[in-house]
């Protein structure tokens, strides 16, 4: 799944405090643009490569023991009750991409909505099914 993902203090929000329809709206909104200027590549299915949304975080992507909160808006401006999985595997692997946390440092992940708990890390393994040159095609500068 991609996702497009924004601190929501750069659109003047706050993922804690902020109504949950003005955020729907700002991440609708950040979905569309970005449809409109970048073509996500999946290495082995073309029907996978495309945006499926929009993830607004806290902008606490540094490695911290205290949770960083988010919202998923997706689809037809679904929002996902929890910090949605493969939304938490993302943000671990950009927050690992970028050098803001290390190998096996546990991170947890809150949703704004509801408040549940996701918690996630990066990990060495051998036969990754998803490999960092995939990641690098897929992050924009």
């Amino acid at each position: 799944t991609f996702y497009a993902f924004l601190s929501a203090e750069q659109l003047g929000l706050d993922v804690c405090s902020s109504k949950t329809r003005d955020l729907v709206d700002a991440a609708s909104a950040v979905t569309e643009a970005v449809k409109k200027q970048f073509k996500p590549h999946h290495p082995e299915s073309e029907d996978l490569a495309f945006l499926y949304g929009t993830i607004l975080t806290d902008g606490k992507d540094a490695f911290s023991e205290e949770p960083t909160t988010n919202i998923c808006v997706f689809a037809d401006e679904q929002v996902d009750r929890s910090p949605t999985g493969s939304g938490v595997t993302a943000r671990i692997a950009l927050q690992y991409h970028k050098g803001l946390i290390q190998l096996n440092q546990t991170r947890t992940f809150r949703s704004s909505t509801t408040g549940s708990l996701f918690t996630g890390k990066a990990v060495k393994a051998s036969g990754l099914c998803c490999r960092e040159d995939w990641l690098e095609n897929c992050l924009m500068p």
